[in-house]
């Protein structure tokens, strides 16, 4: 069983965390950013992401997104930022649909 003081800390750390957003930063597009990025091609044949080429705050959005993700030294596979985007777009629309059925009638 959670203990109610756990998920009430959760919570709290949840709406510090949306304090510092402003309304609808969130629900932003990010097709955009596939365009901002920067790649090399890798000795492996690969193609590599220059992180540091994704701008604030998607590249922390990024970053804690591809936790876990496989990855070479040099950056993630382009790929990665591909399927994040995608991910997010699809989170967005569950997001909203999310609030659209909390309106009341």
């Amino acid at each position: 069983m959670v203990d109610l003081m756990q998920m009430e800390r959760q919570r709290r750390r949840v709406l510090w965390a949306l304090s510092a957003l402003h309304p609808g930063d969130l629900g932003q597009s990010c097709e955009h950013l596939l365009a901002l990025i920067t790649t090399s091609i890798h000795p492996s044949g690969h193609e590599i992401v220059d992180e540091q080429s994704i701008p604030s705050p998607w590249r922390e959005r990024f970053a804690q997104a591809s936790i876990g993700s496989t990855r070479l030294a040099a950056g993630p596979y382009l790929s990665d930022p591909q399927k994040f985007v995608d991910d997010w777009e699809a989170e967005m629309i569950h997001l909203r649909d999310h609030q659209n059925a909390m309106k009341p009638c």
